[in-house]
């Protein structure tokens, strides 16, 4: 059977379809770290071409090779590089028995945040990515011990060696997010947001203008989720979104679909979500406050939709997530 975009699966992360997670409430910001082998030794070195919703990955490849399926693309890596992978991108990868490397997940949402004094590199991370690392940074390793009691002290020795940008923040990444130390998430966002920034400055430097099919409906998936972004407030209707993307109703909902798997109306819904959520658990508004904060003029009616897209009322979602 030939594969389709619509028989491609759609994973949170592979092999962990969505219908899998139901309509479990899931925390309002999702950040992931793994080893590649972790995940594709469960699958013989192998990951079959999927896609995700709503979900933006980067690679990066330390050791070994790996065989690259984007879309209509396929080539082959090696070490130190660094791959992105936009919503709905179809991929699939052939590791090598020696690869090694980290995979980092996020939400796209995440992603525009993390970016949102840097708006213009957003267009840059529409498309798949691979950047080979290529700039060095000098690092000094530590000094020899201290000499135990009655002997005299060894020359002060440090040795210099090179490492990438990319390396010395992937390292710095896994070390805080396997830590508890105090500022974690706020370095775990800024690192991730070097790394960002260093492949959409690749990707800014190699455009060449033209813009694949699938990468023309993630520029204008992405002018939705900005519109939204300016507007999610006011509830306008659709047809107004659609004629700012410059696409009809229909249109607007088929890329919805094929980048994450959901209606127009859901990714409009979905970003209520998200703000109400975050107002519950990071402060102490009073559920009409709420309402009338994200334009709802009828407390009753916020609270019948936030149950109905969380599985439970705001005050049981807040009791439970504070």
């Amino acid at each position: 059977m030939i594969a389709t975009r619509e028989t491609i699966p759609v994973y949170r992360l592979y092999g962990e379809n969505i219908a899998m997670h139901g309509n479990a409430v899931q925390e309002p910001e999702f950040f992931h770290l793994e080893s590649i082998p972790s995940r594709s030794r469960l699958h013989g070195m192998h990951i079959q071409p999927h896609r995700h919703a709503n979900l933006f990955q980067l690679l990066f490849i330390t050791q070994g090779q790996a065989h690259i399926e984007f879309d209509d693309r396929q080539f082959t890596i090696g070490p130190q590089t660094l791959l992105t992978v936009p919503p709905g991108t179809v991929h699939g990868f052939k590791f090598s028995d020696d690869i090694d490397g980290w995979v980092i997940s996020l939400t796209d949402d995440h992603v525009r945040e993390i970016l949102a004094l840097v708006p213009r590199l957003n267009s840059c991370l529409d498309m798949p990515l691979c950047v080979p690392v290529q700039n060095h940074i000098a690092r000094q390793n530590a000094p020899s011990p201290a000499p135990s009691a009655g002997q005299l002290p060894a020359p002060a020795q440090t040795t210099t060696t090179t490492t990438t940008t990319t390396d010395f923040l992937i390292r710095q990444l896994v070390a805080e997010y396997h830590g508890h130390s105090i500022g974690r998430l706020f370095a775990l966002r800024n690192i991730i947001g070097l790394l960002l920034l260093e492949a959409g400055r690749h990707g800014e430097l190699h455009r060449d203008g033209r813009l694949s099919r699938q990468e023309q409906k993630n520029a204008k998936f992405r002018k939705f989720q900005n519109l939204i972004e300016t507007s999610y407030r006011q509830h306008i209707a659709l047809a107004w979104y659609a004629r700012e993307i410059g696409v009809t109703t229909t249109q607007l909902n088929r890329i919805c679909k094929d980048i994450v798997e959901q209606t127009a109306i859901e990714v409009l819904h979905n970003r209520l979500l998200l703000e109400a959520k975050r107002i519950l658990i990071y402060t102490d508004t009073h559920i009409q406050q709420i309402a009338d904060e994200l334009g709802y003029q009828d407390a009753g009616y916020f609270s019948r939709f936030f149950a109905k897209k969380a599985g439970m009322s705001p005050a049981r979602y807040r009791a439970l997530y504070r």
